[in-house]
């Protein structure tokens, strides 16, 4: 399997997914997601990890062995299962809840604050004086995070908004995930995290927020592998080993044979992989957007991938704090450089301040630490992937209405994203920056 082919100490981390009923981990890790109970209100579903192509659950001591479903891709497929039924078989989210067990812990550094480190700094673009610069400076600053994000898997934009703007959306945030919402339905996540889909309306679909020229342009530059896009998994398996045993070059990923393959599951991705774009299209699009919630007291996650196919340049993150950060309140600490299988044997804690925006590949890992504050923590994630990328989601992941929200979100944002593309595409610029 992938995993045995990466080596056991390269891929000890990977992503334990989430799909319901399901699962252990698979062979390539999974991805961090958990499925709804349809036809609940306020219901939610607990997941396993994923496996070998059978479901595990553990309850009282005995395993539980059953198929596990697959797409046409070859992915697993989540199954349905009650909170009632999942605490009665002694299930919990990942399969052990998704909190680090570790004793011997990677050594930390820091981008901001009272502990922040001189070596950190290489991680982060200032970015408070983009709207007044010039089209050419801006355009210099999105080339400097594409260059950082190349080399590390994130780049921290520091101060991008105003902490005017992003200061009013953390109440905005609590009230949404406190409040029963209609036809939303939060999801339990890794060591005690809540995620929810974010309604299109104010402030969540406010161009200034979603449509930043800045993100935009790094995105276009950076997402070059449509790898996944109409190969089945062990296609992409395959194209991975080469991609390792080749020398993880990033550029593997804009070689002509790794492009799109035109058949049935490129032209109708199966349950799990996304839908985004069309056959006839390449590149980045708008998936989704959500907001995660870390209450006090959440335990450090295991590191993770919250992809494993079809590797880096496929899936991008842009996390928006909404609750100040600070060293020790659950922010996210990454590995730089382990999207191109690089182990530096330490992690790197973004803690920014408000108003700053971090992109991270979602190849690179990566894990929320412990929250040793006294209050909620809140953060807006919105991703860009690749047609054909699996992550287990499917529409209603997050309630029924959710996924008529996703598209709304997609039909507004790929418009100026595309036009991106298209400009970085005739320049002949989306290699590699600055060529």
């Amino acid at each position: 399997g992938f995993g045995a082919s990466l080596g056991a100490d390269a891929l000890r981390h990977a992503a334990g997914g989430a799909v319901c009923l399901a699962a252990l981990r698979h062979a390539s890790g999974g991805p961090s997601r958990v499925a709804p109970v349809r036809g609940a209100s306020s219901s939610r579903c607990w997941g396993g990890r994923r496996g070998d192509g059978r479901t595990r659950a553990h309850a009282n001591g005995v395993g539980l062995m059953a198929p596990q479903p697959v797409n046409e891709a070859g992915f697993p497929v989540s199954v349905q299962m009650s909170p009632e039924e999942c605490e009665r078989l002694g299930l919990k989210p990942f399969g052990d809840g998704g909190a680090e067990e570790e004793h011997m812990r990677k050594p930390k550094i820091y981008t901001h604050g009272p502990c922040a480190s001189p070596a950190a700094a290489r991680y982060s673009v200032q970015c408070s004086g983009w709207s007044q610069a010039s089209q050419e400076e801006q355009h210099e600053l999105a080339m400097e995070a594409v260059t950082a994000l190349r080399a590390n898997g994130f780049v921290v934009l520091e101060s991008l908004y105003s902490i005017d703007e992003i200061a009013p959306l953390e109440a905005e945030a609590a009230w949404f995930l406190d409040s029963p919402q209609d036809g939303f339905i939060p999801q339990p996540l890794r060591a005690g995290r809540t995620e929810g889909h974010l309604p299109f309306s104010v402030p969540w679909a406010s161009d200034w927020l979603v449509k930043h020229d800045l993100i935009l342009e790094v995105v276009a530059h950076y997402m070059r592998n449509n790898l996944a896009a109409g190969r089945t998994q062990e296609e992409q398996q395959w194209s991975l080993v080469e991609w390792l045993t080749s020398g993880a070059d990033l550029d593997f990923f804009s070689l002509p044979q790794w492009g799109p393959k035109h058949g049935a599951l490129l032209d109708s991705p199966p349950a799990g992989c996304s839908d985004v774009g069309t056959a006839q299209e390449t590149g980045p699009f708008f998936g989704r957007i959500s907001l995660i919630k870390t209450p006090p007291g959440s335990e450090p996650q295991k590191h993770h991938r919250d992809i494993n196919f079809p590797g880096p340049m496929a899936q991008l993150t842009a996390q928006v704090a909404l609750t100040p950060l600070v060293a020790n309140n659950g922010p996210l600490a990454y590995v730089p450089g382990s999207h191109r299988m690089h182990t530096p044997g330490f992690e790197v804690v973004a803690n920014p301040p408000l108003g700053s925006v971090v992109l991270y590949d979602s190849f690179c890992e990566h894990r929320g630490i412990e929250h040793h504050g006294t209050k909620d923590r809140y953060a807006m994630y919105y991703e860009f992937e690749t047609r054909g990328v699996y992550s287990g989601y499917t529409a209603t992941h997050f309630g029924p209405s959710s996924g008529a929200h996703m598209a709304a979100f997609r039909a507004a944002v790929d418009e100026p994203l595309r036009r991106w593309v298209e400009r970085v595409e005739g320049s002949g610029a989306g290699a590699r920056p600055g060529t």
